[in-house]
């Protein structure tokens, strides 16, 4: 059995899109085609003209219909600075004669995680398990069927400002598409490009775009932190242009077709405009307690954004002791370009979705939301 999967990526001032195929017997998954529609009314998923985003959209979905032969899964990548994110923890007492922990008792350990004095504002879009603890035994993976007096759960909770969220609903189904499924980008990007041992080390996953960009920290294998900062590689572009005395619009277009390598002169601007953005990162990721007690040793980046000078950048400026660039490279794909790392956010967000599902319903909030919340929380754990 086959399924269709579109992934709709907003960026700065542009709609990524990707469709692939991922066949259930064979569990592999071919890319068949990918778009990318100029949007300035969009900034991140912040929506800054309703009925122009519309019409991107619907020129976005009209070039990839050709495509599908059926009813795709569409997901969307909740990125920009009205998420937030936390680590949590959730209690639930046994009951009954034997004690033994029940899918039941999860559920529960996992929804009183969520803090009960949640600004109104906010809505959780995501809710991901991290560990659980029975009877002070940490470390379990799956308590479903032990003895115990009491469970613990350990969570990283995402959060959106709820006026922006619905927006993107409202543009979305005004496009046309009423069902979807949404994920923090960054944690589709963690999922996907960090290695096993990578997460069991410090390491700092790194997500540059133009306007925007991701980060998460990992320590022993728990995602100890997240962020979402407003600003991006249009740094290096502005200090390129002030260098060279350029208009903006030339400037971008100059970096396009520039080859790191080229031209010494002009890697040294481009060196030091990293740097200069590397140091605005660190900067902002300096303000939070997980970041100076867990400081990285290496990182991996990815994004429109992210080139061998910003990676250089970011070894020097955060200290690291690797650093390297990913990418979807290793997967089918009906044209090379397919893979871009333009596109390395959507087919991040395809595998993801693939994997797990989405936690995020467009209901207005949890409390209303909570059973088909939680059912799908837990299918991430094979517990359901």
């Amino acid at each position: 059995m086959s399924q269709n999967y579109i992934a709709l990526d907003f960026g700065s001032g542009k709609i990524s899109a990707v469709l692939s195929v991922y066949d259930e017997n064979t569990g592999t998954c071919r890319v068949r085609h990918a778009a990318a529609e100029t949007c300035p009314s969009v900034s991140a998923c912040y929506i800054l003209d309703f009925d122009k985003t519309v019409r991107a959209l619907n020129r976005l979905f009209a070039r990839l219909n050709e495509y599908v032969s059926f009813t795709p899964t569409v997901v969307v990548g909740l990125r920009g600075d009205f998420l937030s994110f936390r680590r949590s923890g959730g209690f639930q007492p046994i009951a009954g004669k034997d004690r033994i922990i029940t899918e039941q008792d999860v559920r529960a350990a996992l929804d009183n995680s969520v803090p009960a004095n949640l600004d109104e504002n906010l809505d959780v879009v995501d809710l991901l398990p991290q560990s659980f603890t029975v009877d002070g035994k940490t470390g379990v993976q799956n308590p479903v069927g032990l003895a115990a007096n009491c469970l613990d759960a350990e969570t990283f909770i995402s959060m959106g400002l709820k006026t922006h969220l619905t927006n993107l609903n409202r543009v979305l189904a005004a496009a046309g598409c009423e069902d979807f499924e949404a994920v923090p980008t960054v944690l589709a990007l963690c999922d996907t490009l960090l290695k096993p041992e990578e997460k069991q080390n410090n390491v700092i996953l790194l997500d540059i775009g133009a306007a925007n960009s991701s980060a998460a920290l990992y320590h022993k294998g728990l995602l100890e932190g997240a962020w979402e900062l407003p600003f991006g590689a249009d740094i290096i572009v502005q200090e390129v242009a002030d260098v060279l005395q350029n208009d903006l619009p030339s400037t971008r277009s100059l970096l396009k077709e520039y080859a790191y390598g080229d031209d010494e002169i002009m890697d040294d601007v481009l060196d030091d405009a990293a740097v200069k953005l590397l140091k605005a990162i660190k900067k902002e990721l300096l303000q939070t307690l997980c970041f100076i007690k867990y400081p990285p040793s290496q990182a991996v980046l990815c994004g429109g954004g992210a080139d061998i000078n910003v990676k250089n950048a970011a070894k020097n400026i955060l200290n690291l002791r690797r650093a390297r660039l990913a990418a979807h490279d290793d997967l089918i794909a009906d044209s090379e370009d397919l893979l871009s790392p333009g596109y390395t956010s959507a087919l991040s967000l395809v595998l993801y979705s693939q994997k797990h599902g989405s936690t995020y319903e467009q209901q207005p909030s949890l409390k209303g939301k909570a059973a088909g919340f939680f059912d799908r929380v837990l299918s991430k754990l094979g517990l359901n």
